[in-house]
């Protein structure tokens, strides 16, 4: 008998794709591939770059995400997208031996969780962070795509994403 292993949803924040280098990279590969604009099927091209982001940071960190979907605002003028994903226990024990021993790590939550002028937060600091897994991951990938910022550039420019055209 196999055994299942806890698994956690959250989002990522990697820069959506209101007016981001994600969405350019998507009208680049029209342009390219001289894809009428009008036969594109955005939301399933978007679902295809968000697999394939999520593939390039599993091949990166040696982890299996699972993208489950993209998260949109209804509004841009406060939000973006997001990449709602899932973990497993193993991959996430993994990035909490990894960052949960790291002073950088701590620091950046400390920083980033606290209260600010036009900003009152519901976890201010770490040890309020890492009472809730979702909170957590989303700091913890916050702070991988920061501290990894070049390498994923590299990885985004190399991805085999489909441009999907309607029926």
């Amino acid at each position: 008998m196999t055994e299942t292993l806890n698994k956690t949803r959250f989002l990522i924040d990697f820069g959506g794709f209101y007016h981001s280098i994600h969405s350019d990279l998507i009208d680049n590969r029209i342009e390219c591939f001289e894809i009428d604009e009008d036969k594109v099927n955005y939301k399933e091209t978007c679902n295809s770059y968000c697999i394939e982001f999520i593939n390039s940071i599993n091949d990166m960190l040696e982890l299996n995400l699972k993208f489950i979907q993209i998260d949109s605002p209804k509004f841009y003028n406060y939000s973006t997208d997001k990449i709602e994903a899932e973990i497993n226990e193993n991959d996430f024990n993994k990035l909490k031996d990894t960052y949960l021993n790291s002073s950088e790590f701590v620091d950046y939550v400390n920083e980033n969780s606290k209260s600010c002028s036009g900003f009152i937060s519901f976890y201010n600091g770490f040890n309020e962070v890492i009472k809730e897994d979702e909170v957590l991951l989303q700091y913890m990938f916050d702070y991988i795509l920061k501290e990894y910022a070049d390498e994923i550039e590299n990885y985004i420019f190399e991805m085999d994403f489909e441009i999907i055209e309607n029926n």
